[in-house]
């Protein structure tokens, strides 16, 4: 009788080292360090980074550096310090110089994050079909703002995994698939209630050496405000910086 109790005893101690071994581990674990870029028309900003910091700074250990508009990119090192690089921006025009910089630092393995209105930016550039490369996807215009039903097409992907099925936005703008580039893997569509055709809203790519997630879900803070998109976001920041969603 006394071995037995020594035994259960024993293990469970073991387990609570064990416990308090992986607390400590994930206290102690050094945050990820992300460079966001918001800036350009048509979205509050200035709303929408302090709420997707905070927000995703809750779920993953994570520290963000904001930069408003894009003057960051005249540096081709801008990107060395950082583990990935998100980009939520809606500019029409942005010099090749920049632009090439962008491209150069995710084409040498920095991960990257594309938000909504990123997937359009810089349709009057020279380079527009290098930035949609990088994206994964080509897209030109949305349809009118709306509520609109989310279907989930990788259950498993661990920037899905936590997305619930029949997930529905109170209001966005869904931006059409006009190409779905080769090498990109769908994770999330939606059938538009608009004229039922059907549009990949999430999806994940490789651009050189660098992971990217991308979303064009998120154009104001409708969208933004739900905690299943903010898993969505911190997730797939995880899975272009390659870390385990430990969650």
């Amino acid at each position: 009788m006394k071995t037995k109790f020594r035994f259960c005893l024993l293990l469970a101690l073991f387990a609570f080292v064990i416990s308090i071994s992986a607390e400590e581990k994930k206290a102690t674990a050094k945050p990820l360090k992300a460079l966001l870029f918001v800036g350009g028309g048509y979205h509050d900003y200035e709303k929408l980074a302090p709420h997707l910091t905070n927000r995703i700074g809750q779920l993953v250990p994570i520290n963000f550096d904001v930069k408003f508009g894009i003057e960051a990119l005249k540096n081709k090192n801008f990107a060395d310090d950082y583990d990935v690089v998100v980009y939520d921006i809606c500019y029409d025009e942005i010099e090749s110089a920049l632009l090439e910089n962008a491209l150069n630092a995710t084409r040498a393995g920095k991960s990257a994050v594309m938000i909504h209105c990123a997937v359009h930016a810089f349709r009057k550039s020279e380079k527009i079909g290098d930035w949609e490369s990088f994206c994964g996807m080509r897209s030109k215009v949305h349809d009118p703002y709306q509520s609109f039903a989310v279907e989930k097409l990788d259950p498993k992907h661990p920037a899905t995994k936590d997305f619930p099925d029949g997930w529905k936005t109170p209001g966005d703008e869904l931006y059409q698939t006009i190409e779905f580039l080769p090498g990109s893997k769908p994770l999330l569509k939606v059938k538009s209630p608009h004229d039922g055709r059907e549009h990949i809203v999430c999806w994940v790519h490789t651009f050189g050496k660098g992971r990217v997630f991308a979303t064009t879900l998120g154009h104001d803070m409708t969208t933004a405000t739900s905690r299943e998109y903010i898993r969505l976001l911190a997730n797939g920041i995880l899975w272009a910086c390659d870390k385990p969603n430990e969650k």
